[in-house]
Order: structure tokens, then sequence, then C-alpha cells
């Protein structure tokens, strides 16, 4: 596909496939949602879809061959901005951050304090946000507030409805990352789009964006949430 042809659209393919048709240093911001490698099953709804390359195995080889990919297309001043498990017993963040500082530097870990979730004993209340990019000094960053806190309290978690992604992120949070680190001017790029948050809130914010979904169901979802939303 011509890249010009992918821009403010959802492409239904595997990242590393669509990806190869982006040119390198082309992306200002990477905001996505990826697969966590623990085959989530939402305790929200009777949804038990699986989520495709969510098993550890596939997850863990997968890595990094997104990341390079990651790094090759986004501009030498862009950011990529990852969300990632948090807690439980698989340690995510740890092994994602440790494959993803061979193709970037950390800038942060945010922590996303979402609310007091299911489960016994320690019950999940925060997910981990990991900001890469390319030059540790150098990279989009325009909060100028002197605020911006890496911890981010007050947006709470989307709970999913049976019809819609298991583990989609609240609009509210993906805008105020892409008004951080872009500008109206720029690409964003969520190859993991899911079900279409990080591209509404860019749309919302004036950005141009390129959404990439594996899932045939997902990706309508996505696509219709966007016409509703957005009349695209």
């Amino acid at each position: 596909m011509k890249y010009e042809n992918m821009i403010n659209k959802i492409i239904n393919a595997d990242c590393l496939v669509a990806m190869k048709d982006i040119p390198s240093k082309s992306i200002d911001l990477i905001l996505t949602d990826p697969p966590y490698g623990i085959n989530y099953l939402s305790p929200w709804t009777d949804n038990h879809d699986k989520i495709i390359n969510d098993g550890f195995a596939e997850w863990k080889n997968n890595l990094p061959l997104w990341l390079k990919e990651f790094n090759r297309i986004l501009t030498d001043t862009g950011c990529c901005c990852c969300c990632c498990c948090g807690g439980g017993k698989t340690p995510v963040t740890a092994i994602f951050t440790i494959e993803a500082i061979e193709y970037f530097n950390l800038i942060q870990t945010l922590v996303w304090r979402k609310f007091i979730g299911l489960g016994w004993r320690y019950r999940p209340a925060y997910e981990n946000i990991i900001i890469l990019s390319k030059n540790k000094d150098n990279y989009n960053f325009y909060d100028n507030s002197k605020k911006c806190s890496n911890v981010i309290d007050g947006i709470n978690q989307d709970i999913p409805q049976s019809d819609e992604h298991p583990t989609q992120k609240p609009v509210e949070l993906m805008s105020k990352i892409i008004q951080i680190h872009s500008l109206p001017e720029h690409i964003i790029l969520d190859p993991f789009a899911g079900g279409g948050s990080t591209l509404q809130a860019a749309k919302e914010l004036g950005r141009r964006f390129i959404g990439i979904e594996i899932s045939d169901k997902y990706c309508q979802i996505a696509r219709d949430r966007l016409r509703q939303e957005i009349l695209l």
C-alpha cells in the first residue's frame, strides 16, 4: 500500500507486514497498547476471544521484531510510548523494557493509576506506560506546565462491553500522551489499534494517524467507532 494512502486509515493487517510500507523516519509518535504475553481474558465480560500474539512465547519472539521496525520508522526526535501490564506474575514491564533499550533510550516509566481492579490479595490498580526515544536528550516533549508527573491520576479504565476490545484504553489517557509528545502537524501510528482509542484521540486533537489492527473483528469495530464519533 502506498504510504500516502495509509494516512488517516485503519489497516487490517499484521503490523510487521504493514509497517514495511511506511518510510523510514516518517512517524512522529508511536502510541500503542501491544499484547502483553499473558494470554489475557477479560474478567469484565463473557468475551473470551484470545488476543492475537498474546501467548508468552510468541510475544517474546515478536518483541525485537516490533521494536526494530518501530525504531526504523520513527523520526529522530519522535517518541515510542507503549502500554505495559501492571504487576501480575509475568514481569511484562521488565521484559519489555530490557528488550526495548536494545533499540531505544528509556525516557520514563509512567504509572497510570486506573482504579482498584478485580481479583484476590493484591488487586491490580495500575498499568505502566513505557516512554522511549532514539535520542536520550532531544525528543518531542511539549508540556510546559512543569507539572508533568510520571504518575497519571484521575483517568479510570474503560470497562469494556462484550462487543468491544477487552483491553481498550480510555481516549482521555491517549489524548494526554498525544498532547505531551506531539504537535498538530505530526503523524501518529498505533500498530495495535484494537478498538481505536488512540486513533480517536489523534483525530479529535487534529493529528494525522495510521492505525494497524490484525483482527478483522476489532478493525471493523475501530472503523465503525471513528465513523460514528469522528464522521470519517
